[in-house]
């Protein structure tokens, strides 16, 4: 018997490897802890500590760039050592990290230090995620995969409203009782640390061995190279991303100089003064530079090279461009609400919030929200994995993306408490159903190749980029129109994404 006949064998197959039920939900319920610490609860500790609105969702969506990047460090982390390893390692620095985040709320400057700690955070998960869905393409078969999305989806969603539920429901609690913001907030980031600690401790001993997880057979000196590439890949995409920025910015001054000119208008936040303009030039032009030097290195250096075949094979496939516009736009409403939403509860009635303390906002969360994630989590996994993605899809989207007019409701009619609890449920629910659609569907593009972990990388990197720029979009977007019209234009946003299920291309089994 060969070698590989043996390990197949019932005796010698790793505990766990055919029992999704053994790592899933805990893997997943962990990726979600730092996600969250960066992009949501970061927001409301900055909005305790009296940081303004535009520089909360500015800053935590510029710190979540590591997660776009994750398309630039899929190859390095499919090509070289094992998924399993890469998790547990990466899984181990988190650990420390989010330590030293919750210690360095109460020092002075705190905004300043816990911003470049968050970053850290972002780029140590970004590439725990890549190694974590590489790890799940390989340890389930292709139907497990639909099946257990749902789970995968839920899991996941459950970490996010354990972050901003329970996690934030404490912060509210020991403010009643009297501790002070900092103190409060450190206390609450530890048990939050804690949690992950012991999460890893669990995923170390369930996570199984699938014979497939095994670093590719490259030539001497390759992976030195591969990460060379690497270095410079990811170069070119902060110098490209900040070359960008400054265009958006003076372009946007440009129009409130042609549409606004007053400092009082609509769009007096697009407006930059003399020094801010002079600087946005300025960056513009070093950055656009050094990016076309770094532009020809990588061109030198990953053509014919197995990192640049995994590029290329991703965007030379069939139907790319509805492909991308799914990837691109099919969240962009919703991350829209997702970062504003927790703002608008806690703002002040004055500026157009509803004013709830954080023990209701992580209540509302932590309750309401966890039940409607579970359900439609679950319900999502077995809609899709019973009628398929071509028959599915269409009926997701629309569940996903309707609840949103229930903000919209809430920003005119200010309603008590109670009825808010049913706004997180439909949200959560109609989230937790679309969103299984979305997994689904990046996971059959990714497995049409051979390089499973980099091209579902590349896919949720680039939605992280919607992400990242919906983000930042919806600080400017409030602050120049306020709640109502805020949440009119996100609802908006959603039907370009919507639409591109006209045009996308699917595989025929449809999951």
């Amino acid at each position: 018997m060969s070698d590989t006949a043996s390990l197949e064998t019932p005796q010698h197959r790793p505990e766990g490897a055919h029992n999704p039920w053994a790592f899933v939900p805990a893997l997943y319920f962990m990726q979600a802890l730092p996600v969250t610490l960066v992009q949501e609860v970061a927001a409301i500790v900055y909005k305790d500590l009296g940081v303004e609105n535009v520089s909360i969702t500015r800053w935590t969506s510029l710190i979540a760039l590591p997660w776009t990047i994750k398309l630039l460090l899929g190859p390095m982390v499919d090509l070289n050592f094992t998924k399993r390893g890469w998790t547990l390692t990466m899984q181990a620095l988190l650990t420390g990290i989010m330590a030293l985040v919750a210690f360095a709320v109460g020092l002075p400057n705190a905004f300043e230090i816990t911003l470049g700690l968050l970053l850290v955070t972002a780029i140590f998960s970004a590439m725990c995620d890549i190694a974590t869905d590489g790890f799940y393409l390989l340890a389930l078969p292709k139907d497990r995969q639909a099946a257990f999305v749902g789970v995968q989806s839920t899991c996941y969603r459950l970490g996010r409203l354990f972050a901003v539920g329970m996690l934030v429901y404490l912060a509210g609690r020991l403010r009643v009782d009297g501790v002070g913001i900092s103190a409060s907030w450190t206390l609450v980031l530890a048990c939050g640390t804690l949690a992950y600690a012991l999460g890893r401790i669990l995923v170390g001993y369930t996570l199984p061995r699938p014979e497939e997880d095994r670093p590719r057979d490259l030539p001497s000196g390759e992976n030195r190279r591969n990460l060379v590439r690497t270095a410079l890949v990811v170069a070119l995409a902060f110098l490209a991303y900040f070359a960008l920025s400054a265009v958006v910015r003076m372009a946007a001054h440009g129009l409130w100089y042609g549409f606004d000119g007053s400092a009082e208008g609509r769009l007096k936040g697009w407006m930059l003064g003399p020094d801010a303009f002079r600087n946005e030039a300025i960056q513009l032009l070093i950055c656009s530079g050094l990016a076309v030097g770094c532009l020809v290195q990588v061109r030198q250096r990953l053509i014919g090279s197995e990192m640049g075949h995994a590029f290329s094979t991703y965007f030379r496939q069939p139907g790319i461009m509805a492909i991308l516009a799914l990837i691109l736009f099919y969240r962009f409403g919703e991350a829209m609400v997702t970062k504003m939403a927790p703002l608008f509860l806690k703002d002040s009635p004055a500026a157009g919030g509803l004013g709830l303390p954080n023990d209701q906002l992580g209540l509302i969360n932590g309750v309401a929200g966890v039940v409607g994630i579970v359900i439609g989590g679950l319900l999502g996994g077995v809609f899709v994995s019973k009628r398929g993605l071509r028959r599915a899809f269409w009926p997701m989207v629309l569940t996903m993306h309707t609840p949103n007019l229930l903000y919209l409701w809430a920003s005119l009619a200010r309603p008590s408490v109670g009825p808010l609890y049913g706004v997180a449920f439909l949200e959560q629910f109609g989230y937790g159903f679309g969103f299984a659609g979305y997994m689904v569907y990046l996971m059959q593009v990714a497995q049409r190749s051979g390089y499973k972990a980099a091209h579902y990388a590349i896919g949720t990197g680039l939605g992280a980029g919607c992400i990242l720029t919906a983000g930042i979009a919806s600080g400017i977007v409030q602050s120049n129109f306020g709640y109502p019209w805020f949440f009119a234009i996100a609802i908006l946003a959603t039907i370009p994404g919507t639409l591109t299920l006209l045009f996308l291309p699917i595989d025929p089994e449809g999951h």
